[in-house]
């Protein structure tokens, strides 16, 4: 609260989901919630400084916490393995239909604001894919209720809820693009336009259904006041402030929301150059020349913030492979890995410098997410360098198990960083679900477990397959099952999720050192792919597509994969709003089956 006065804020937002133990939900425990005495000590510390505490709850989406509970389970929209394929959402909202679950959060929301003296309350609305999909949902849909009647009905009831108790309801506007009721809504209730990423003449929208609309000129029109939100992490992520900034003063915003999304396995120390920079531009107080003066009052050197404003700002651009599976590496991954290899050497020279205090603090916390990002990156080249060895054969083992025996020297390096930090700025907090530990424990496994699989040695032959996305928003789950001509031989199947869009791209898959016969290629999951040409090699010979005929679901111009150049197939749906509208798309299977010839 000291910090966001002082960098020129009016408001902190407290975003608590399921977190304040209040009448209705006395199952929460101490360590996972707040008490209303804990509240009610934040607000009135807040309105001691002059900074507005707003409440941020959810009721639609994001209510995993409360389904979770004991005896809560009707509370969900999916009571069961039904719903949608987006990663870390399926059964994370709670039913429309259910008045029993509405009851519930009505009488939540009403407990929880009364212990707020702000006359806002943020109700989210944010991300609920799997929204109106269970049983009772579709009865109404059958009936001619749609989906998008069914999101309108829900923010009015919660509108009125709000209203009820004197309070102005904000919200996330991102399902607005699905679902645009916003002619018919109250012109009362505050749009949150959230966007993280560079933001040229209009923002893009999100996931597959990613719509390129003047949203602040539309909202303009409507009459609706609208805030715009930006992102603090990572560090150096400046691009998004200044960008937004720039799209949204060509309108008439009522102001600005900086979002801080806190992390159960890490600090949000590194934020805080950011979060000060952007509050005090927002404010008047400082200007875009002021960004290296800003970070260097944070971080205490002047050479260690030329470093931070200068990365890009992502974690990491690739997940690292296994020794099963690698996706090849784009010009910008590599440039990214470039980069934060210097970094890493330079801040943790200028680390070992400095004095104890905040200012070490925070380096040290965006030491270690460089870090992280980096040790992505290279375990990612790596795992390129091991499939060309599969073909090459001319490194021994020893060579790549070097390179992983000092990530793991890192990665202990950056918990021993990390341990202190938390007992620190976190103490008595518990990690969820030992989150903290994980991350470390968790990478340090999958080291030792490459270490394992190098040193078995094994002969492979390799597969490629060269794909396009035209977006990393969908979840594409694709299945590829390698049939050999030896018949004794098992197939070899792999799964995988391509990551790298916008541009073809090659994803390379451990064989059996044989010829194939055939390969089944499939397609689940949200969103379409364009395949754009085939190829393995074993045996020191090459083996190019020769064949490729539709077996089921959406596959067409596979004629274009048999040429390795810039045309392509496609394969599956690739039509959002029909993917939201039905989420059983997703479950249904689109595959080819490749044929293949030695090349001469």
């Amino acid at each position: 609260i000291d910090f966001a006065k002082e960098n020129g804020y009016n408001a902190v937002l407290l975003y608590l989901e399921a977190a304040v133990k209040v009448a209705c939900t006395p199952f929460f425990t101490e360590e996972t919630s707040y008490t209303p005495e804990e509240i009610r000590e934040i607000v009135a510390y807040g309105n001691e400084k002059g900074v507005d505490i707003i409440p941020g709850l959810e009721n639609l989406a994001h209510v995993e916490n409360f389904i979770s509970q004991p005896g809560m389970q009707y509370l969900a929209e999916c009571e069961d393995s039904e719903g949608n394929e987006k990663a870390n959402a399926f059964n994370s909202c709670g039913c429309v239909s259910n008045e029993d679950a509405q009851k519930f959060f009505d009488t939540y929301y009403q407990q929880v604001i009364e212990l707020f003296t702000s006359r806002y309350v943020h109700a989210g609305m944010d991300e609920p894919f799997d929204f109106a999909i269970c049983p009772r949902c579709k009865a109404r849909m059958e009936r001619g209720v749609t989906k998008q009647d069914m999101f309108y009905e829900h923010i009015m009831r919660t509108y009125k809820v709000l209203q009820s108790a004197g309070k102005i309801m904000m919200m996330w506007d991102d399902f607005f693009q699905y679902m645009d009721v916003v002619p018919d809504l109250p012109k009362d209730i505050i749009m949150c336009t959230w966007n993280y990423g560079y933001i040229t003449d209009e923002p893009y929208g999100f996931w597959l259904n990613r719509k390129k609309k003047d949203w602040f000129r539309y909202y303009d029109q409507q009459g609706v006041d609208y805030l715009f939100c930006s992102f603090a992490q990572p560090t150096s992520k400046l691009y998004n402030t200044d960008t937004f900034t720039q799209y949204a003063m060509k309108y008439h915003p009522k102001g600005v929301l900086m979002t801080v999304w806190q992390r159960a396995y890490r600090m949000n120390l590194s934020g805080y150059p950011a979060i000060a920079y952007s509050g005090r531009l927002w404010s008047g107080k400082a200007t875009k020349d002021d960004k290296l003066k800003i970070y260097t009052e944070f971080l205490g050197s002047e050479e260690a913030a030329d470093i931070v404003l200068n990365l890009d700002g992502s974690s990491a651009t690739y997940q690292p492979n296994d020794l099963n599976i690698c996706e090849n590496t784009t010009l910008s991954g590599y440039c990214h890995t470039n980069v934060r290899d210097y970094a890493v050497r330079k801040l943790k020279a200028i680390l070992d410098g400095m004095e104890e205090g905040l200012q070490k603090d925070i380096l040290t916390d965006i030491y270690i997410i460089t870090l992280d990002g980096y040790l992505s990156l290279v375990h990612h080249l790596l795992t390129e360098e091991v499939f060309d060895n599969y073909e090459s054969r001319s490194k021994k083992p020893a060579y790549f198990v070097k390179q992983v025996e000092r990530w793991k020297e890192l990665t202990r390096e950056a918990y021993d960083l990390n341990k202190p930090l938390w007992e620190k700025y976190r103490p008595g907090i518990v990690s969820k679900n030992g989150a903290f530990d994980k991350k470390f424990t968790g990478r340090l496994a999958s080291y030792d477990a490459l270490i394992a699989d190098l040193e078995k040695n094994e002969k492979h032959g390799v597969f490629y397959a060269e794909l396009m996305l035209h977006c990393v928003w969908g979840t594409p789950n694709i299945q590829v099952e390698i049939v050999y001509k030896d018949k004794s031989v098992a197939p070899t199947v792999h799964t995988t999720n391509p990551k790298v869009g916008t541009a073809v791209n090659t994803i390379r898959m451990a064989m059996e050192n044989k010829p194939i016969d055939y390969v089944i290629f499939t397609l689940t999951g949200e969103g379409a792919v364009y395949p754009c040409h085939f190829r393995y090699t074993c045996g020191g010979r090459k083996y190019v597509v020769s064949g490729a005929t539709k077996l089921c679901g959406q596959a067409r111009d596979l004629k274009n994969i048999l040429c390795n150049d810039t045309q392509f197939a496609q394969l599956g749906n690739n039509d959002g709003q029909a993917h939201f509208e039905d989420v059983g798309l997703s479950k249904i299977p689109h595959a080819i089956k490749l044929k293949f010839k030695r090349m001469k």
